[in-house]
């Protein structure tokens, strides 16, 4: 597992997690406290979250972070059955 490769699984959970919910980007940064253009970062890959920002992040999109880090392993590391 590289670097690049948890940085796109992080990105597209993001992506993917904020559309389920049916929110821009800007109404998500309201919803965790950080700014719009930090999202927008996240998302394209081009900056990489602190552990609070994945808190924050988390929180904006209304599940533990627990359930976060979870779907993001999934995504790292997918079963193959």
């Amino acid at each position: 597992m590289n670097k690049n490769h948890i940085i796109n699984s992080f990105r597209k959970l993001l992506c993917d997690e904020r559309k389920k919910r049916n929110l821009s980007q800007f109404e998500l940064s309201e919803r965790c406290g950080l700014s719009r253009q930090t999202i927008s970062l996240f998302e394209s890959g081009k900056r990489v979250p602190t552990l609070v920002s994945l808190f924050h992040i988390s929180k904006g999109l209304n599940m533990t972070s627990i359930r976060f880090l979870s779907l993001l392993m999934k995504k790292i590391e997918p079963t193959h059955h």
